[in-house]
């Protein structure tokens, strides 16, 4: 049986492929990168030093509908937000399952997921079958009826006639900083990122990313900033409408009338809500400016 380990050069999927890798020997295992063209330098240069340290097979994949989360914007006329996520979909959930039904035997999927990371999360479990929601609902729609996974369902259930494809969590339980000493104590480093303060690092910047990691990005690498200032121009806003107060919003919707957040309206606000040093006054005190103890 083989395993593919879901490997994103964050912290929680490096630690699952180290565990992997000792629980199931590296010659049984792939770590599988879905590509969405929208990460940190950092993040891919420690995908492939990780991946060769360890000696196991690095598989790339990227989406065959579009180049990349610019080129996705591009054709949809739009970034995704917190509430519309189809950049997971196109550039990883879709990859990944085209990747799934290439294979003609059994998988083990080891996915570096924990509880912890946010409520939605902690409603999953630390095992289950890949392609659960395509025989159990995903939830119910407003008229009561129950909502499937679709995308390539008739191939899906044909092969899942023949094989299995199931998921193991071995994270799922750990805290984040469990999940750091784990890699250090095996000999490798967690991403550079983290070292720099950074809470996650997927996508550079990933929608979900607060106020803190996008100064972060503002003040340690201006020229992605400079980007995203660019790509708003051309596509639209990165950021949601609500992500600052109203009053410090400048961009204006032609078709609605509305009022809504511009990259510069954030780099503005963040700039100056540092200056007053109550920015993060809800955050945890630190040491460093790693949140887990990586300083520089």
């Amino acid at each position: 049986m083989k395993i593919l380990v879901a490997y994103s050069g964050g912290k929680d999927s490096q630690a699952s492929l180290i565990w992997s890798i000792k629980k199931y020997g590296v010659q049984n295992i792939e770590a599988v990168f879905c590509d969405t063209g929208w990460e940190s330098p950092i993040t891919y240069e420690h995908i492939k030093k990780t991946t060769d340290e360890l000696g196991v097979k690095l598989v790339i994949l990227k989406s065959k509908k579009y180049d990349g989360m610019i080129d996705m914007a591009s054709k949809k006329g739009r970034f995704p937000s917190t509430k519309a996520r189809f950049c997971t979909i196109e550039l990883k959930s879709i990859p990944m399952i085209d990747y799934i039904l290439g294979h003609k035997e059994n998988l083990l999927i080891v996915q570096g997921i924990r509880g912890m990371e946010s409520n939605s999360r902690s409603k999953m479990s630390a095992q289950c079958t890949y392609f659960k929601y395509y025989f159990e609902p995903v939830k119910q729609n407003k008229n009561g009826k129950d909502v499937f996974h679709t995308y390539r369902k008739k191939d899906i259930k044909k092969w899942c006639e023949s094989y299995n494809a199931d998921i193991l969590r071995p994270v799922f339980e750990w805290t984040g900083q469990m999940v750091i000493n784990y890699i250090i104590e095996n000999g490798q480093e967690p991403n550079e990122l983290y070292k720099q303060g950074f809470k996650r690092v997927g996508c550079f910047p990933c929608i979900m990313s607060g106020h803190k990691e996008i100064l972060n990005i503002i003040t340690r690498y201006p020229e992605r900033f400079d980007e995203i200032i660019e790509f708003g121009n051309k596509i639209s806003s990165f950021f949601s409408i609500n992500c600052i107060p109203e009053r410090y919003q400048s961009g204006v919707c032609p078709r609605t009338g509305k009022s809504f957040t511009t990259a510069l309206d954030i780099k503005r606000y963040l700039e100056n809500k540092n200056n007053t040093i109550d920015l993060f006054e809800q955050d945890e005190p630190i040491s460093c400016s790693s949140y887990y103890h990586l300083c520089e």
